[in-house]
């Protein structure tokens, strides 16, 4: 069976480098490059695991998070940040302290960026019980 993953992030290089990264490990990717487009996505096709930027233009990844799991919890999700977790938020992040962790809980798996590629795919591998 082949893993399926979506990719929600507005990175385009960064995309570009980890479909490249994980189609070589036999993975099948997609990507869209804003929240609203990542839910959108979720509707039309099923997907193992979806690899989420917080940072999105648009809805960001938090509301993404939020709205996954109202639809389902089967769906491995793994949350990339830019920030180190437990850095005040700023304003424009838009939501509280609370709600982060809160929102956060509901991953499987937070990675900050930037990573090593290595430990990106160990933890990618591990989602699927590899």
């Amino acid at each position: 069976m082949i893993t399926k993953l979506l990719l929600i992030d507005d990175d385009e290089e960064l995309c570009v480098e980890l479909r490249q990264v994980l189609e070589a490990e036999g993975f099948e990717v997609d990507i869209v490059f804003d929240g609203s487009q990542g839910l959108k996505r979720l509707q039309e096709k099923p997907y193992h695991i979806i690899i989420l930027d917080l940072k999105l233009p648009g809805l960001n990844g938090y509301g993404v998070l939020k709205g996954i799991r109202k639809t389902t919890e089967n769906i491995k999700v793994m949350v990339l940040s830019g920030r180190p977790l437990g850095e005040p938020l700023l304003k424009e992040d838009g939501v509280s302290q609370d709600e982060e962790e809160k929102v956060l809980n509901m991953a499987d798996v937070v990675m900050n960026k930037p990573f090593m590629v290595k430990n990106f795919l160990q933890k990618v591998k591990a989602l699927m019980g590899e």
